[in-house]
């Protein structure tokens, strides 16, 4: 077994459960750690040798921009480590699952989140992407079940695998071509294959915004429809019915 940027002793680690499954027939598993004073758990995701060929460079890119980020709003990586048939990851264990399921609970309960949670957990998301374009990376994959909630009820943002650490000087110089993402959250430019920066994961946060204000995605109904997601820039998304919910008239703005 080799290791590489391991910062948790391996041999206090003791199983729990499985979460389930991951990418590429891989396993999601959860660990207590022994040795931590707060019994904290730990999350190790593994991706078999066998897996795709671009398995490696998704894991290698995730544990590269992981490795070097460290913020609050940022799921916290505690290392890799290799066994004799998979690649592993070890993170943070976030409690309260993602936010995509968060939401989906509360729209079938009907209860809306008043503008105070809105806009807390608006500003985490935020605050992360914040970061992040500071040190010239781009997430590219936005989306609420990229958005993992920890026992304060705090968002982290997760998932790095398709991120892009931009090696120009300038972060507004850095263009990108590539078609990534979540066509339901991917920003116009990228759908459209156009040129796009930094300013791509700005989209996405918009559209979380609003599923976080009315419980539904502003254009599923288009796209559902068979309208291309690069068509979305051809109209105005629908408002927030700041009256229904109790919200200030700045949510609209």
């Amino acid at each position: 077994m080799s290791f590489k940027f391991l910062n948790i002793d391996l041999s206090q680690l003791e199983f729990e459960s499985c979460l389930g499954s991951g990418c590429y027939g891989g396993s999601v598993c959860l660990y207590r750690n022994r040795k931590d004073k707060r019994n904290r758990r730990i999350v190790v995701k593994s991706i078999p040798y066998n897996s795709p060929e671009y398995a490696y460079e998704t894991v290698t890119k995730e544990h590269t921009i992981l490795s070097q980020v460290n913020h609050p709003r940022i799921l916290r990586y505690f290392g890799f480590f290799q066994t004799s048939d998979s690649w592993n990851m070890i993170t943070e264990f976030a409690e309260w699952g993602n936010l995509a399921e968060f939401l989906h609970r509360r729209k079938q309960q009907g209860a809306f989140l008043t503008q105070r949670v809105v806009m807390a957990k608006y500003r985490d998301m935020a605050e992360a992407l914040q970061y992040l374009h500071q040190r010239k990376v781009i997430h590219r994959d936005l989306k609420p079940g990229n958005v993992l909630i920890d026992a304060d009820n705090r968002l982290k943002l997760a998932d790095f695998g398709i991120a892009k650490i931009c090696t120009n000087v300038s972060l507004d110089e850095e263009m990108n071509m590539t078609i990534v993402g979540t066509p339901l959250f991917m920003a116009p430019e990228v759908a459209s294959g156009k040129r796009y920066d930094y300013k791509s994961d700005v989209w996405p946060l918009g559209v979380i915004f609003y599923e976080l204000c009315m419980l539904e995605h502003p254009f599923v109904e288009r796209f559902l429809e068979g309208e291309e997601s690069m068509e979305r820039k051809k109209f105005s998304p629908p408002q927030i019915d700041c009256a229904r919910h109790g919200f200030s008239r700045d949510m609209q703005t």
